[in-house]
């Protein structure tokens, strides 16, 4: 619990440690009345109560009232505000660690499971620091300064109070088991269904388009039942053990109130002490069903912190800052391999990129055209060998520093849901509005903009609805013509465009590429004919290098691939 509630709070621990002072304080002055109740009882059995003696109790009583409802607004106003502060930070430090992770560790979680902990979870935790911990505290603490006292009182009828204590505590830590297990079930479910919501409704144009969504709806359908029962099996499993952990505390009254009559009966203790007991101990079983409950919520809460603590347990890129080259630079794989799991994709990859030229990578679908481009990108880390960036390994290099360098065009457009000039404004955060329209205008966009009722304040709509693919892509060009990085990573994307936006797109391109390094993910090899290198891949292996003309002169794989597609130009459906 501790180690959870240390990742919570962060930098503010004193902020939490000031909330838990207070709790305790609070706690103090709420243990006052039952002592001035002892020695008002006391007082009435000798016969010596006076009416000053009596004012005084009443001023104390009501001066500690006083200074508990105080701590106790204290308390909750600061545990209130310091657990805003404290989860926006984790909002942030769990953002900004997200951030540095590789691509590998989005490919393995779900959009549902990401939402669910980054979101849902920690709204979860939120709760134990402003509803749940300051009220735990006070009570666990007024609850050990009355057992104290009653063992000061009489040690006899102090531990037949507790002595149903350890069956109540066995009880409760069998409940946290339950807890434990039944609660990461639930966890997992509540996940998956927040995943297939997700899923549901970003697919529902294939799902209509293919009239499956009364299937797809059984399977949303199945997500909930198993929610529902999961959540059925933690609270039919886990309330049986809570009721009876409750009925073992309250039993501690039948035996203190047994055990006193006993010991009246044999003349070792006085009805003064006897009451005094009652009185007391009733508010202490109150205070120790208070306690386990609150506990058992707050271990239910305290699983979303532990897979808080799972996503910050994960590894993030590493590198240090070094004096790069600014312009361009030759990138090299040595014996570069790498596999997603077990599966290998890239096996011994030796090759060398030149700084300021073109580089086409071609071959087979699932020949790793990608994944090359994606090591280079850092976004994922070779498992084998190095990939060198002027000189030096890319995974010794700070990922934040190296990717200053290097600029994309995906096949994928990404546009956030703002507007247009902040979509642009993505590639350079503090560039000027002039950039933003120069970027625009060199990528062909600027006249489409222009003729939008809101110009470059339009919002784009989720998934970038609004805007057709090609005026997309223009945008996505855009972006990195204003990021000016000397390295380019282009995914062609012309292939499923109609001739007019291909047109704009070539020349947009064109206007990005100039003085960079450039590596082109190629599909139509007609478009990297002038490429300076081209590297053919196959069956995990660098198979053929070279350029366009002396690959089709040593009649290998490029040449086979070249005369398939010269084949299908003519290709047209028949009627």
């Amino acid at each position: 619990m501790l180690r959870i509630l240390r990742l919570i709070a962060g930098k503010y621990r004193m902020r939490m440690l000031r909330v838990i002072l207070i709790s305790v304080l609070e706690a103090i002055f709420g243990a006052v009345p039952f002592v001035i109740l002892y020695f008002l009882l006391c007082d009435i059995a000798g016969s010596v109560l006076s009416l000053h003696k009596f004012g005084v109790y009443v001023v104390v009583v009501l001066g500690s009232a006083v200074f508990r409802m105080l701590l106790s607004y204290l308390s909750i106003t600061l545990s209130r505000a310091d657990g805003t502060i404290m989860m926006k930070d984790l909002r942030l430090r769990l953002g900004e660690h997200i951030r540095k992770l590789p691509l590998g560790f989005f490919s393995c979680h779900d959009t549902g499971e990401l939402s669910t902990k980054i979101l849902d979870n920690v709204n979860r935790t939120e709760q134990i620091i402003t509803m749940l911990l300051p009220g735990f505290i006070s009570t666990f603490v007024l609850s050990l300064l009355v057992v104290a006292g009653l063992f000061f009182i009489d040690y006899r009828m102090a531990v037949a109070t507790i002595i149903t204590m350890p069956l109540a505590l066995g009880l409760l830590v069998w409940a946290k088991r339950i807890m434990q297990k039944r609660g990461k079930a639930l966890y997992e479910s509540s996940e998956d269904l927040a995943n297939g919501i997700i899923e549901f409704v970003n697919g529902i144009k294939i799902i209509k388009s293919f009239n499956n969504s009364a299937k797809k709806l059984e399977d949303l359908v199945e997500k909930m039942a198993d929610f529902k029962i999961k959540s059925l099996r933690s609270e039919g499993t886990l309330s049986p053990v809570m009721t009876l952990s409750g009925i073992s505390i309250d039993f501690g009254l039948v035996m203190l109130i047994l055990m006193g009559a006993f010991y009246m009966i044999g003349g070792s203790l006085s009805g003064k002490t006897f009451i005094i007991f009652i009185i007391i101990s009733s508010r202490f079983f109150d205070n120790l069903k208070s306690i386990s409950l609150d506990y058992m919520k707050i271990r239910y809460l305290l699983i979303a912190g532990q897979t808080i603590e799972e996503l910050f347990a994960e590894k993030p890129l590493s590198g240090e800052k070094y004096n790069l080259p600014e312009g361009c630079a030759d990138i090299v794989f040595d014996h570069a391999s790498f596999g997603y799991g077990s599966v290998k994709v890239l096996d011994d990859i030796n090759v060398s990129i030149p700084g300021n030229s073109m580089t086409a990578i071609v071959g087979p679908s699932g020949s790793g055209k990608s994944t090359m481009a994606n090591l280079i990108a850092r976004f994922y880390d070779v498992d084998e060998g190095a990939v060198l960036f002027g000189g030096r390994n890319i995974k010794k290099i700070d990922p934040e520093d190296f990717l200053k360098r290097i600029g994309m065009v995906f096949q994928k457009v990404i546009l956030f849901k703002d507007t247009i000039f902040n979509n642009i404004r993505t590639g350079k955060i503090d560039a000027t509005r002039e950039e933003v329209i120069e970027a625009a205008k060199r990528a062909n966009c600027h006249d489409f903009i222009s003729g939008m009722p809101m110009g470059y304040e339009t919002m784009v709509d989720e998934n970038g609805s609004n805007l057709s693919g090609g005026e997309q892509l223009r945008i996505s060009i855009a972006r990195v013509i204003l990021k000016d990085a000397p390295v380019v990573l282009l995914d062609e994307a012309t292939s499923s465009l109609d001739p007019e936006n291909e047109f704009f797109i070539q020349e947009a391109i064109s206007n990005l590429l100039k003085d960079k390094t450039v590596i082109v993910i190629a599909h139509r090899l007609k478009t990297i004919k002038n490429a300076d290198k081209i590297i053919v891949l196959d069956n995990k292996k660098i198979c053929e290098e070279g350029t366009h003309d002396e690959l089709l002169a040593r009649k290998g794989l490029y040449s086979e691939m070249w005369r398939t597609q010269q084949n299908a130009v003519g290709w047209k459906i028949s009627n």
